[in-house]
C-alpha cells in the first residue's frame, strides 16, 4: 500500500511540474517506472535465475526555491517475485533507496538518506552512504563532512556462497581551501568501523559450527590524507595526494596502547600501520599537445575500506602524451606505464607489468574516419620455484572504419569492426590451459529512407582458441522500423539467427547450440507526458540431446521527463 500511495505522488508531482511557469517554486527530472515479466520451457543451456515477475522505479526530482535554493531527491524502487524454488532469497529481496542532496545555496549542500560522496583518490569515494552529510565552500574554504552506514549486515548464506558481513559505519570529512586560479590543498580524515553486535555472536557460532563459510571478521580502518593541486606554470599542472592508513584486520585481537587517541583509531595487535602517494604532472602547452606523467606508490599494509577495488603493496609509473596534426584530422594517444609488487621483499617472488597502448583517429571529412587501437600488456614473476613462475604477455589490436554516404534511396552507414587479442604464457605447465587467441569481424549497414522506413544489417564472426577448445561464433540479423505516426508512434521487429560451435581438439568432439531470436519493440511519445514503450524478446535455442529451449522476456516501459 506504501508504494501505491508513493507512485501516485511521484506521478502527481510530475504532472505539477509540467504546468509550471516562471514562479519562485520550480520542479524538475525525470521519472521511469519499468515492469518486466519472464517465462520460459525446455531443457536450458544454462541455470535461469531471472524472477518471473519485476518492477523498478527510479524518481529523481530537483526543487529550485526562488532561484537560490536546489533540493534534489533521489528514489530506487525494486521488487521481485519468482515461482521457482531454485530462486536464491537474496535475488527476491527489493533494493530500495531515497535520498535528498538539496542545494541550499551557492557554497552550501546537504545530504540525507542514500547519497554519493567523495573525499580524495586515496580515502573515501565509490560507497554508497545511508546518513548525513554536507559540503561548504565559502569563499576559498572548502569543508565536507558525514556519517553513516555504508554496509548492511547480513549473516551467512551457504545457498550462494555468501560469507556473512558485519554493519560497516564510516564517518569522516576534509577542510582546505581552493582558490579561483586551480591552487587547492585539503586535509582528509575517514574512519570505517564494522559493528560486531549487527549480527548476534549465537548467530556467528551456529554458522561456523554447521558450514565452512564464517562471517567475515570485523575491521576497523582509518585514514589521513593530505591532496593538493598547484598550476605551476600557464601550461603545467602538479597534484598528488599523500595518505596513512591504519587498519585492524579482526576486532577480536586484543588492545595494545601505542599513544594515539581512540577516537581516531583504536590500535589492536592485528593492526597495520602504512602509507601510500599518489603524484601527476600536465604539461599542455597548446591545445594540439599535451603530457601527462603519473606516479603511483601504496604500502604492502596500506588499506582504504572506503574503496572497494583499491590494491595495495603497489608501485607504478606512467607516461601519456597525446597530440594531433594535419588540420586536426589526426589525432594519436599513447601510454606506457610500468607496475611491480614486493616493495618491502615480503613475497617469495616480484611481479612485473608493463603496460603500453595506442589511439590513433583519422577523420579527414564528417563523412568518413578510422579508429585504431593497439594495447600490450606483459608480466612476469620470478618465483623461487621454477614451477610456479609467472610470464605472459597479451596484445590485442582494433580497427574500426566507418563510412556514410547517399545511396539506394536514402541516407547509408557502414560500419566495420576487426579484432585480434592473443596471450601468450610461456609457463610450463599452465601455457597448455591459459593460451588464448581471439578473431572477431563486425560489419553493419543501417539504410533510413525519407519514409521513415529503416533497415539495419548486422553480420558478426569470432574464433577463439582457449585451451585446446576452438569456438566459433557467426550471427546474422535484420532489424526493420518504421514510424507509423511521425514523430509519435514508432515500430521495429528484429531478426537474429546465431550458432555457436564448440570443437575439443584433442577427442574432436563437437558441439553445437543454434538460436533464433525474434524482437517486437513499440515506442510511443505522449509529448509532454512522457514516453511509452513495449518489448517483447523470444529466443529459442537448440542443442543436440536436448529439447528446445525457449524463452520469452516482454517489458513495458515509462519514461517522464519535466
Amino acid at each position: 500500500m506504501g508504494v501505491r500511495v508513493l507512485l501516485l505522488v511521484v506521478v502527481a508531482v510530475g504532472v505539477v511540474a509540467q504546468e509550471r511557469t516562471s514562479t519562485p517554486i520550480q520542479v524538475q527530472g525525470n521519472l521511469n517506472v519499468t515492469a518486466e515479466a519472464y517465462t520460459s520451457s525446455g531443457d536450458g543451456a544454462e541455470p535461469r535465475f531471472l524472477p518471473r515477475y519485476g518492477m523498478r522505479v527510479f524518481f529523481r526530482p530537483v526543487v529550485r526555491l526562488f532561484g537560490q535554493m536546489e533540493l534534489p531527491f533521489e528514489l530506487s524502487l525494486g521488487a521481485n517475485t519468482g515461482t521457482r524454488a531454485s530462486y536464491p532469497l537474496a535475488f527476491q529481496q527489493p533494493f530500495n533507496q531515497l535520498g535528498a542532496s538539496p542545494q541550499i545555496t551557492s557554497w552550501l549542500r546537504l545530504h540525507g538518506g542514500y547519497f554519493s560522496l567523495q573525499l580524495s583518490e586515496l580515502t573515501f569515494g565509490d560507497l554508497r552512504v545511508l546518513g548525513g552529510g554536507m559540503e561548504l565552500s565559502p569563499g576559498v574554504l572548502r569543508l565536507k563532512s558525514f556519517y553513516g552506514i555504508v554496509q548492511h549486515s547480513r549473516p551467512v548464506d551457504t545457498t550462494v556462497g555468501f560469507p556473512g558481513v558485519y554493519r560497516r559505519r564510516a564517518w569522516g570529512g576534509s577542510v582546505g581551501i581552493a582558490t579561483e586560479g586551480g591552487t587547492e590543498i585539503l586535509l582528509h580524515y575517514v574512519r570505517l568501523l564494522d559493528d560486531t553486535a549487527s549480527i548476534r555472536l549465537l548467530r556467528v557460532l551456529r554458522d561456523s559450527l554447521r558450514t565452512d563459510t564464517v562471517v567475515t571478521p570485523a575491521q576497523d580502518n582509518a585514514i589521513a590524507a593530505l591532496s593538493f593541486r598547484a598550476p605551476i606554470a600557464k601550461s603545467v599542472v602538479l597534484q598528488g595526494e599523500v595518505a596513512f592508513s591504519a587498519y585492524s584486520s579482526t576486532l577480536r585481537a586484543p588492545e595494545k596502547d601505542v599513544g594515539i587517541p581512540r577516537w581516531l583509531f583504536v590500535s589492536r595487535y592485528s593492526s597495520n600501520l602504512d602509507g601510500a602517494a599518489v603524484l601527476s604532472a600536465t604539461v599542455a602547452p597548446s591545445p594540439a599537445f599535451s603530457l601527462t606523467l603519473k606516479g603511483r606508490w601504496i604500502g604492502p599494509g596500506f588499506s582504504s575500506l572506503g574503496y572497494a577495488q583499491l590494491n595495495n603493496d603497489i608501485a607504478e609509473g606512467v607516461v601519456a602524451p597525446s597530440f594531433s596534426f594535419a588540420k586536426n584530422t589526426v589525432s594519436v594517444r599513447l601510454s606506457l606505464g610500468a607496475q611491480w609488487n614486493n616493495l618491502r621483499n615480503t613475497r617469495l617472488g616480484t611481479t612485473r607489468r608493463l603496460i603500453g597502448s595506442t589511439s590513433v583517429g583519422w577523420q579527414p571529412s564528417p563523412s568518413f574516419g578510422v579508429d585504431v587501437q593497439y594495447a600490450n600488456y606483459g608480466m612476469r614473476m620470478q618465483h623461487q620455484n621454477d614451477t610456479l613462475r609467472v610470464q605472459n604477455v597479451s596484445h590485442s589490436i582494433s580497427l574500426n572504419p566507418r563510412w556514410q554516404f547517399s545511396g539506394l534511396g536514402g541516407t547509408n552507414l557502414l560500419m566495420f569492426s576487426y579484432s585480434f587479442s592473443q596471450t601468450s604464457d610461456r609457463n610450463p605447465i599452465t601455457s597448455a590451459a591459459t593460451q588464448n587467441r581471439n578473431h572477431t569481424g563486425l560489419v553493419s549497414h543501417t539504410l533510413q529512407f525519407p519514409s521513415t522506413v529503416g533497415l539495419t544489417t548486422m553480420a558478426n564472426y569470432t574464433v577463439t582458441e582457449v585451451g585446446g577448445v576452438w569456438t566459433r561464433l557467426w550471427m546474422a540479423g535484420e532489424t526493420v522500423s518504421y514510424s507509423f505516426l511521425p514523430g509519435r508512434l514508432t515500430g521495429s521487429v528484429g531478426l537474429t539467427l546465431s550458432q555457436v560451435i564448440a570443437e575439443l581438439q584433442r577427442t574432436r568432439a563437437t558441439l553445437r547450440d543454434t538460436q533464433l531470436g525474434v524482437r517486437l519493440t513499440l515506442t510511443y511519445s505522449l509529448t509532454r507526458w512522457g514516453t511509452l514503450s513495449w518489448n517483447a524478446f523470444v529466443n529459442r535455442s537448440e542443442r543436440a540431446g536436448r529439447r528446445p529451449f525457449t524463452e520469452l522476456h516482454t517489458s513495458l516501459n515509462y519514461g517522464l521527463s519535466f
